[in-house]
């Protein structure tokens, strides 16, 4: 049951995060890929390789940050310059979000998590995901240079509770007020004060007090 109430809480920051992009002045949602649910994508088979053996390479090695850095770099040239070499697998994916600096051609893939607590397994799946959905991306998107996508793995929690070994922290992950200040008119302590008045609202205690009660009698 709480893992259905976070899924559902995870496709509503997604259509949050989707409509605070669209009420920035730089930045338009890619209507056509942001927000598609199973959506069919392409990834060639020399990429798939590229992709497993990187977070194998990450898995064995102790890289420290610069070189994280230099590495993610170098995986998404190289995904970028591999994406018609080979077969070409199908995959069915979603885009959490998607969108583009108006005056340029600059795109920026956003995956969406609540915080950075996942199990060992689901945090590999996650960042293969992501990676992946990059790739898939590059196929999609009418792109001269690989920097003209930037993947981003956005963690709506601000809190750090764990490092992550396969993309690099300073380049290409956000945690809940650093991507408000970079791309959003609203702060998210003002959105914070929103979530926790409407936690506190008497008729929702009441809810979860109920739930609670209904569980207890199932067991």
């Amino acid at each position: 049951m709480l893992q259905s109430m976070n899924i559902q809480f995870g496709n509503f920051i997604e259509k949050l995060m989707a409509s605070f992009i669209e009420k920035t002045n730089n930045y338009i949602v890619v209507e056509n890929l942001s927000g598609a649910s199973n959506k069919k994508f392409t990834l060639s088979t020399e990429n798939n390789k590229i992709i497993n053996n990187y977070l194998t390479m990450c898995q064995t090695k102790n890289f420290n940050d610069k070189e994280l850095e230099g590495n993610f770099q170098k995986l998404l040239k190289d995904i970028f310059f591999n994406k018609n070499n080979g077969e070409m697998l199908e995959f069915q994916h979603d885009v959490d979000l998607l969108f583009k600096e108006k005056n340029s051609n600059k795109y920026y893939y956003v995956e969406i998590k609540f915080n950075d607590d996942h199990d060992t397994d689901k945090f590999l799946a996650i960042n293969r995901k992501f990676i992946q959905t990059s790739a898939y991306l590059f196929n999609e998107l009418s792109l001269k240079n690989y920097s003209e996508l930037t993947p981003i793995l956005f963690y709506f929690n601000n809190k750090k509770m764990k490092g992550n070994i396969y993309v690099p922290e300073r380049t290409n992950i956000r945690r809940g007020q650093s991507f408000f200040e970079e791309f959003l008119n609203i702060k998210y302590s003002d959105l914070e004060k929103i979530f926790k008045d409407f936690s506190e609202q008497s008729e929702i205690r009441e809810m979860f007090d109920n739930l609670y009660k209904d569980v207890m009698k199932i067991n």
